[in-house]
């Protein structure tokens, strides 16, 4: 890369600084080249502390309904197991509200719950949203320190890795909710792909994601290769846009087959769809976003989309943050906490099945 120097002069009332960049050629000569600033514009501390405070809210927020919703599954589960009523805010069920048993029918009789997740398998399923929101604010604070110097390349890189991948790490959340909900609710018939494999194949798909536009980003900043590095980050979106894309298709037929497929939703609350309807709109804004970044990326460094910084702020920043606020306006209405407990520990005493605030 050659080192960089800078001058700033001062007239007319502003201040201009250039950098030049001296290395060596091929020849033995020192050539000193004009170097142009990372960005095609001057970035918006404002609007970046805003995001960087939004999302720092948002990790905060979340994290406190995980270990929440965590700590109510095990009261509740204690309660049951001890035959009382008295979860869930005052009572786990009414018997008056009682729901038909199906399972007590001749053609459900050989059905039994899945073996119950324990909380702690239930957390992991949320981390990878938790790091998605520490990056999007880790991001916003780079592009905060970019300001400074648009000429260095570390917060540069920095913002740019971080804004770029923290997107694949909530759609991991969302693929790890998504393949549970369908396993206890015996309904894996919907997926494309074998359900001990779906799970799998969409995370593996959003690591190599991850992976690719990281690296991709990090070239970008720290190579004078930009093709290259542009290339990368293309690849890494345009498989998260193909895998977001099948995932989509299934999350689809499971709303509309829902009830026809799964054998226990005469038996449980409404709140399987609540999570569901959540992930599938989610999982649109973030296909949305990156749809619009693989775009943005196709066009290159002079492209409509890379030159005006609002995009990103509109495009990636306002959908990222619309995610997480119906991950957690939902939660308490349509949780994989609730919905594993309603498909495990309920099902196993048919008094207790109807919730009492579904």
């Amino acid at each position: 890369m050659g080192e960089i120097s800078k001058t700033t002069s001062t007239g007319s009332g502003f201040t201009t600084t250039m950098a030049y960049k001296s290395y060596t050629n091929s020849l033995g000569q020192m050539t000193t080249v004009r170097k142009n600033p990372y960005y095609k514009y001057s970035p918006s501390v404002p609007g970046s502390v805003i995001f960087a405070v939004l999302f720092a809210i948002a990790l905060v927020v979340m994290v406190g309904q995980v270990v929440y919703f965590c700590r109510k599954r095990t009261v509740m589960e204690r309660t049951l197991l001890d035959g009382g009523g008295s979860a869930y805010g005052g009572g786990l069920a009414d018997s008056s509200v009682k729901k038909e048993n199906t399972f007590e029918s001749t053609e459900s009789t050989t059905f039994v719950p899945v073996k119950p997740c324990t909380n702690t398998r239930l957390v992991t399923k949320f981390l990878p949203l938790l790091i998605g929101l520490g990056t999007e604010c880790g991001g916003y604070i780079a592009r905060i320190v970019s300001k400074k110097d648009v000429f260095a390349i570390g917060p540069y890189v920095a913002q740019t890795v971080m804004l770029l991948v923290a997107a694949a790490f909530m759609a991991a959340t969302i693929y790890m909710n998504f393949g549970r909900l369908l396993v206890v609710m015996n309904a894996t018939k919907v997926s494309f792909v074998p359900i001990r494999f779906s799970t799998a194949i969409f995370v593996t798909g959003d690591v190599v994601s991850i992976l690719l536009q990281a690296a991709g980003g990090a070239i970008l900043g720290t190579s004078d290769n930009d093709t290259l590095g542009s290339n990368i980050v293309i690849g890494g979106l345009a498989i998260q846009v193909a895998i977001f894309g099948l995932f989509v298709i299934t999350e689809i037929r499971f709303l509309c087959l829902g009830d026809k497929v799964s054998p226990i939703t005469a038996c449980i609350s409404r709140q399987w769809k609540v999570l569901n309807i959540n992930l599938f709109v989610c999982s649109i804004l973030i296909l949305i976003r990156s749809i619009i970044r693989l775009i943005e990326f196709i066009q290159g460094y002079s492209g409509y989309i890379m030159v005006h910084e609002w995009f990103l702020f509109v495009f990636d920043g306002m959908v990222m943050i619309l995610v997480v606020v119906l991950f957690i306006g939902t939660f308490p209405k349509g949780n994989l906490f609730k919905v594993e407990f309603e498909c495990t520990y309920m099902l196993k005493k048919p008094s207790y099945y109807a919730m009492r605030d579904a």
